[in-house]
């Protein structure tokens, strides 16, 4: 049994606003890290969004980054050293790269009673808690989503539809449903499909809210005028962008922008 040294141990830690984690160095021991919910995690300089149940190991010396999507972060953590050169190796799970898990919950479940155990001053659990680290790293091979290609594969698709919703949103205008399904590679039928099962709207619908968002910040924030935000947006009739906005906000550009400036802000006591 290889000898392990537990430097810090952790389950379903939250951490919230724009909190991010940066170890350029790394650290002098094994980091494995599985986040329940998405998180942006920085590789190489490139930032990408994961899925729920996304794990990282990351081995002594190599860099970290990762950070808060939409202010919240819940991770669990195990970092430790060992004797064992071969160990975690030997369980053939990636390295220093994101990979997916089924049954998160497992996971973090396994890592709450190792919290306990080192916590517990009680009784000496040293040979117990090894066992339950290999037993860890036993289920993560297990649940790797590499032993399911169906699930890889969808979870793989998700992501690059996670990445094309976060290029629609920067600039909306610039999108149709025929461009955003050559982008992941589908045809437009199949593309449609998916989004819907992924997001819970149509890619139509869901573009529409982003032109619609996007116009609305144009109107609060600038002097353009209404047919520059409309061309801005994607709508070469400005006409047609006037009548879609006021049916869908209950008034017109021009009014919208009017009552936006007419707010007043109160301090709050």
């Amino acid at each position: 049994m290889p000898n392990i040294d537990i430097l810090g141990v952790s389950h379903r830690k939250h951490e919230y606003d724009n909190y991010s984690c940066l170890r350029e160095n790394g650290q002098p021991a094994h980091n494995l890290l599985h986040f329940p919910t998405p998180v942006i995690v920085v590789s190489d300089g490139v930032e990408a969004v994961t899925e729920a149940n996304a794990c990282i190991l990351y081995t002594p010396g190599h860099r970290q980054e990762y950070k808060c999507l939409n202010g919240l972060l819940i991770n669990d953590y195990l970092t430790f050293t060992t004797d064992d050169h071969d160990f975690p190796s030997r369980f053939n799970l990636p390295e220093n790269e994101v990979f997916y898990v089924r049954n998160g919950e497992e996971i973090t479940k396994r890592l709450e009673w190792i919290a306990w155990a080192v916590a517990d001053k009680t009784e000496p659990h040293g040979d117990d808690i090894v066992e339950a680290i290999i037993e860890l790293f036993s289920t993560l091979s297990i649940l790797w989503l590499v032993n399911n290609p169906g699930a890889k594969r969808q979870f793989e698709t998700k992501q690059r539809f996670i990445t094309l919703r976060n290029e629609m949103r920067k600039n909306p205008g610039n999108w149709t449903v025929d461009k955003m399904s050559r982008q992941v590679w589908l045809t437009r039928s199949r593309f449609s499909v998916l989004y819907s099962d992924f997001f819970g709207i149509s890619p139509n619908a869901d573009l529409m809210n982003m032109k619609i968002a996007r116009a609305k910040i144009l109107l609060e924030t600038t002097d353009e005028s209404v047919a520059d935000i409309s061309r801005a947006c994607g709508y070469d009739s400005a006409e047609y962008f006037i009548r879609l906005f006021n049916r869908r906000m209950g008034k017109n550009p021009i009014q919208y922008r009017k009552s936006c400036k007419n707010v007043t802000w109160t301090p709050q006591n």
